[in-house]
């Protein structure tokens, strides 16, 4: 028996498994979504450990890292960039040649500074800014430290 008759000889079965599969999907998709957002993910990469140790004791320990550091303009955007940053984290992590101290890129600094302005707009009302390159506050000069201070010890600054 071919598989397009016995598609139609047990249309309900397929159906009904197509959706099953489907749910199964969707559903690890949203599990694995939310789990590899979190600090405790991110932080069981060697390289990463550092960064999970300060955040975890700054002022922004409550925030996951993608609320930071992934674009929130775009669903599209959103998940290219967390792809395109998973699959380049997880490529060095198996190649074993992270630097000993990990400097974000320009392109991630724009993405963190974007979200520095998202989340802090009221604030920024009343603040003297640092105009980068493009006329945009350039929020990590000042802040480079938070979360991530360079001690783990010391957790970033603490802004209170």
């Amino acid at each position: 028996m071919n598989l397009k008759q016995y598609a139609k000889e047990h249309t309900l079965r397929c159906i009904i498994g197509a959706f099953f599969v489907g749910l199964f999907a969707v559903g690890g998709g949203m599990l694995m979504d939310k789990a590899s957002a979190s600090p405790k993910f991110c932080g069981m990469c060697h390289a990463m450990q550092h960064e999970a140790k300060t955040h975890a004791m700054s002022t922004h320990a409550d925030i996951a890292c993608v609320e930071c550091h992934l674009p929130h303009d775009n669903i599209a955007v959103y998940y290219f960039e967390k792809g395109k940053t998973g699959m380049h984290d997880t490529l060095h992590q198996v190649l074993n040649d992270y630097p000993v101290h990990i400097k974000i890129s320009d392109h991630g600094r724009d993405i963190v500074n974007a979200n520095c302005l998202r989340c802090h707009t009221s604030t920024m009302g009343s603040v003297c800014l640092d105009r980068g390159k493009d006329g945009n506050a350039n929020c990590t000069k000042c802040h480079s430290g938070m979360p991530h201070g360079s001690n783990p010890l010391e957790g970033g600054i603490r802004v209170e």
